[in-house]
């Protein structure tokens, strides 16, 4: 992929400077958010037994396929695409994942004068800075558990013009069908085949984040925490694929 956009900008004249600059541009919009937002995404899940059962539950009755040859292991197929469709608790978990943990802010640039419910004065030449927590936060809109993580929250709350990890208008994600399936492909992929426990024999919990800069969204963990990873019992000998077809 980087060779593929020296080559084109290359060809375009951009120079090695200015390509360096798109370079890191392009890390920050496909690591900044998506590593961190996958962390507290599996760190949710398995750090609530009844979630991370049903969540099993779910993908194996609908996204999940096998087949096998004589003499051969099974093969297990993970079909991807489906996810967003079908596994309704995983996509409700994801987008409360990003509800919680999404902090970042969308700007606007005010091109007229305008009065807000008749007494805020928006002045032409402004900008605009909207956080995502103040409407993510609000008991108006959440109810009264706003500040708890509830999974299901989703299930029967949706399309709600308060929920904007993404930003919203012109200015909307172009990268958030693939990162909502990148998330829901590496959970399921872990959750089906992986037990994850606190090192210390202790429960699992979810960590504080630190804040860093306006340029991310979802902030890291403010520490590391350490696990053990463990491959299932009923998935050894089993061999494993994803699939992007339906």
């Amino acid at each position: 992929m980087a060779l593929a956009r020296y080559s084109a900008s290359t060809q375009n004249g951009i120079t090695l400077e200015n390509q360096g600059r798109l370079e890191a541009g392009t890390l920050l919009g496909v690591l900044a958010n998506t590593v961190p937002a996958i962390f507290y995404m599996l760190i949710h899940v398995y750090s609530d037994p009844v979630l991370l059962q049903d969540i099993r539950a779910e993908l194996e009755s609908t996204c999940v396929s096998t087949t096998s040859a004589p003499g051969e292991p099974p093969n297990r197929h993970i079909h991807i695409v489906r996810m967003r469709e079908k596994c309704h608790l995983l996509h409700s978990t994801f987008q409360e994942v990003f509800r919680l943990h999404a902090l970042g802010a969308s700007a606007r640039f005010v091109r007229e004068d305008i009065m807000l419910n008749d007494q805020h004065l928006l002045k032409k030449g402004m900008v605009i800075q909207m956080p995502t927590a103040v409407m993510h936060f609000d008991t108006a809109i959440w109810g009264a558990d706003v500040q708890e993580f509830q999974p299901r929250r989703f299930l029967s709350k949706q399309n709600l013009k308060a929920y904007r990890p993404f930003g919203g208008g012109a200015s909307l994600c172009p990268g958030r069908h693939f990162v909502t399936l990148e998330t829901l492909g590496l959970t399921a992929c872990m959750v089906l085949r992986y037990d994850i426990t606190s090192a210390d024999g202790g429960r699992l919990r979810v960590p504080a984040q630190k804040q860093e800069s306006l340029a991310t969204n979802v902030f890291p963990p403010e520490k590391d925490i350490r696990v053990r990873v463990t491959e299932r019992q009923d998935c050894k000998n089993v061999t494993w694929s994803a699939v992007m077809s339906r």
